[in-house]
C-alpha cells in the first residue's frame, strides 16, 4: 500500500513536471515502471483507472474554460424561452434573449467587453467597451456601455428578481418606453467610476459619472448635446445600500426641428439579511414638457437557500403627472426555482391595475433560462 501511494505521488509529481515542459509522460512513465518490475500490470493499469477518474472529476469542479486566442479570455451566455398568457395579446412562446458575451484582460489595468443579443430577426450589439483600471477607486471605461442611472437599470436581464423591469425604469431609462426608443438601458460614450471606504470606516462609497451622446445604441449622435449621466450609492453597513442618480440630456427625433429636454432624478435603497430583501427606488423625468415620474418596492424571501425564492413586487408608473387618473399600477407575485447555478425557472402572476378606465389584462408569464 505504501508502495503504491509513493508511486502515485510520484506520478502526480512526474506529470505535472511534464505538463511544463509541454508534452505528457504518464504512460511512458508506467511502462517503464512495469518494466523495472516496481509495478505489476495490473497495478499500472489499476492507477491508469484512477488518474483519468481523477483528471475527470477535475474536469467536473472547473468552472472557467480557456478559449484559444492571442490572450485568455471569458466566454459567457444565457439564452431564455418565455411563455405569455395575456388576454390583449396572443398567447406564445418567444426566445426572450439569447446572448454571448466575451470579456478579458489586455494586461496594465486595460479589460474590454463585448456583447450581442441573437433573439429575434437581428442580431444585436449591446456592448462594446475597453476599460482601464488605476485602482478600486478609479476606472474609466469608453464605448457602448450602460449609463450609470438606476440599480434596476445596472442589474443584468439574467439577474433580476422578476421577468419584468419596472415600469418606471422601462419608460425613463433608455428602454421600452423611452421617448428615445428601446435601448437596452445603454449608450455610447465614456464613464469614470469606482468605489472606495469612508474615513476608515465600514462604510462604503460606490459612484459613477458619465459622458454620452444621447442618442442610444448603435447609432452616432444626431445632436451637438452631450448628455451627462451620474450615480452616487453609499453602504453605511453590510447589506445595505443608498443613492442616487441623475441624467441631463437633450433628444431629437426622426423630422423634429431643433431638440428637445429630457432629464431625470432617481433615488434608490437596498436591503438584504440573509434569507430577506427589499428595494426600491423612485424615478422622476421630463420629456420635452411632460413630467413623468413612478416608483417601486420590492421584497423578496429564500424559501430554500439557494433553490427557491418568493418575490411580491408592486410599481407604478405616471406617463404624464398633468392628466389626472393616468397611473398605471401593476402587483407581481412570483418565484424563482434555482435548479442550480446554470438552470432558472420563473413564474410571475402581474395583476394590472389602471386608476382610469380599467383593462382585464393580468398576465401570467414564465420564463426558464440556461446560462454558461
Amino acid at each position: 500500500m505504501k508502495k503504491t501511494l509513493i508511486v502515485v505521488v510520484f506520478i502526480s509529481l512526474f506529470a505535472a513536471a511534464a505538463a511544463l515542459a509541454g508534452v505528457s509522460e504518464t504512460d511512458a512513465l508506467l511502462q517503464l515502471l512495469v518494466q523495472k518490475g516496481v509495478l505489476t500490470a495490473q497495478d499500472a493499469a489499476a492507477l491508469r483507472a484512477d488518474l483519468a477518474v481523477q483528471k475527470q472529476e477535475e474536469k467536473d469542479q472547473q468552472k472557467d474554460f480557456q478559449v484559444v486566442a492571442s490572450r485568455p479570455l471569458q466566454l459567457t451566455g444565457y439564452t431564455q424561452l418565455r411563455y405569455r398568457w395575456d388576454r390583449t395579446v396572443t398567447d406564445t412562446f418567444d426566445i426572450r434573449r439569447a446572448r454571448l458575451s466575451l470579456k478579458g484582460n489586455l494586461g496594465q489595468g486595460f479589460d474590454y467587453l463585448l456583447q450581442s443579443d441573437f433573439a429575434g430577426s437581428s442580431a444585436k450589439l449591446l456592448d462594446a467597451a475597453l476599460g482601464w483600471r488605476l485602482n478600486n477607486a478609479l476606472k474609466v471605461t469608453a464605448g457602448q456601455q450602460k449609463i450609470p442611472f438606476s440599480q434596476e437599470n445596472l442589474i443584468g436581464d439574467n439577474m433580476l428578481e422578476t421577468i419584468n423591469r419596472s415600469q418606471v425604469v422601462e419608460s425613463l431609462v433608455a428602454r421600452s418606453g423611452d421617448v428615445i426608443g428601446n435601448q437596452n438601458g445603454r449608450d455610447i460614450g465614456v464613464l469614470a467610476g469606482g468605489n472606495f471606504s469612508l474615513f476608515k470606516s465600514p462604510a462604503g462609497l460606490e459612484y459613477g459619472v458619465g459622458v454620452f451622446n444621447g442618442s442610444g445604441i448603435n447609432t452616432s449622435d444626431n445632436n451637438e448635446h452631450k448628455d451627462l449621466v451620474g450615480r452616487v450609492v453609499l453602504h453605511p453597513f453590510a447589506g445595505f445600500s443608498i443613492g442616487g442618480s441623475f441624467y441631463d440630456g437633450r433628444y431629437t427625433l426622426a423630422g423634429q426641428k431643433g431638440d428637445s429636454v429630457r432629464q431625470r432624478a432617481g433615488g434608490e435603497a437596498a436591503y438584504v439579511n440573509g434569507p430577506f430583501l427589499f428595494k426600491g427606488e423612485y424615478i422622476h423625468g421630463y420629456d420635452a414638457r411632460v413630467e413623468k415620474d413612478g416608483w417601486y418596492a420590492l421584497a423578496g424571501y429564500t424559501i430554500i437557500p439557494n433553490k427557491v425564492q418568493a418575490i411580491l413586487k408592486y410599481d407604478t408608473f405616471d406617463p404624464n403627472t398633468s392628466v389626472a387618473k393616468n397611473e398605471e399600477n401593476v402587483t407581481t407575485v412570483g418565484v424563482n426555482w434555482m435548479f442550480n447555478k446554470f438552470a432558472l425557472m420563473q413564474l410571475n402572476y402581474e395583476i394590472k391595475d389602471e386608476t382610469g378606465k380599467e383593462i382585464s389584462n393580468n398576465a401570467v408569464t414564465a420564463q426558464f433560462q440556461l446560462q454558461f
